[in-house]
């Protein structure tokens, strides 16, 4: 009669170890798996924080070409202006032609500072983002790590169960042999 309780006991413990050992293996696929995805996205951050500082370069120099040549179209107005003053025979240093010169080049400035300051705009918010971008990075690589530390603590507590269910089998088998002898 002591003989089919200790087999049951020797085979639920058993069984409860190869469980144990299968979870922890789940678990284990899980966490790296997690941590897998935590580094890509990292670098995906990364690569992304890059692009969009190249972006706002990019904004940057074409928006202080786009001013150059603002500059440039308010200069050859002023020139054909001056042109045709001087074609109808009025000073074009003095009085309204000046004037008219003067407001021109004002505003073809203007122009040129807007187009200039939306570049720059433009290269700040870009640079705000891969900030953002660069920071995310950072979190992801923190989530890794953690992850892996998780991981290496899960492997360290799934073996001490293991360990455990193995002696309790030992044990378990150990009263199983005594019964049979006596």
């Amino acid at each position: 009669m002591g003989f089919a309780p200790a087999a049951v006991a020797l085979v639920s413990a058993a069984v409860g170890a190869v469980s144990a050992v299968q979870q922890q293996q789940a678990r284990q696929r899980q966490q790296e798996y997690q941590e897998n995805m935590a580094r890509y996205n990292a670098q995906l951050a990364e690569q992304q924080a890059g692009m969009a500082e190249e972006e706002g370069r990019a904004a940057k120099r074409d928006a202080y070409d786009a001013a150059l040549r603002k500059r440039q179209e308010a200069a050859g107005i002023i020139g054909r202006q001056r042109a045709q003053a001087g074609a109808s025979g009025a000073q074009t240093d003095q009085g309204s032609a000046l004037d008219l010169n003067l407001d021109t080049a004002e505003k073809g400035e203007l122009d040129a500072l807007a187009l200039q300051q939306q570049g720059l705009d433009e290269d700040y918010r870009r640079r705000r983002e891969a900030w953002t971008l660069r920071s995310n990075a950072q979190s992801q690589q923190a989530a890794a790590s953690a992850l892996r530390a998780q991981r290496r603590g899960t492997s360290a507590t799934g073996t001490a169960t293991l360990l455990n269910g193995l002696d309790n089998t030992g044990n378990n088998f150990r009263r199983l042999t005594a019964q049979l002898r006596g």
